[in-house]
């Protein structure tokens, strides 16, 4: 079930360090490393939108490699997202 990244990062016990994929999305992954700044604790605001504060993500391609360090994901308030278990050696 989609869900957007606001609730993942609920679901995973209001901390960042999961990995997801969008719907749209098929060569990438990205990993989501803090909302706002925040790496763990309860968001401020109302969900399921939280204000909808920035997410910092790292995005790797379906190989393991780094496409891309420190990105703001676009859309993180979209129910466009499945949280997946982490590929290859990358739960860091």
């Amino acid at each position: 079930m989609s869900k957007n990244i606001y609730q993942m990062y609920h679901d995973n016990g209001d901390t960042a360090g999961f990995f997801v994929r969008r719907d749209s999305w098929s060569t990438i992954i990205a990993k989501v490393v803090s909302i706002d700044g925040q790496e763990s604790g309860e968001l401020p605001g109302k969900p399921p939108y939280h204000g909808n504060p920035p997410v910092l993500m790292t995005v790797y391609n379906n190989d393991g490699t780094i496409q891309k360090e420190a990105e703001t994901m676009s859309c993180p308030g979209t129910y466009a997202y499945s949280q997946i278990d982490p590929p290859f050696d990358l739960n860091e």
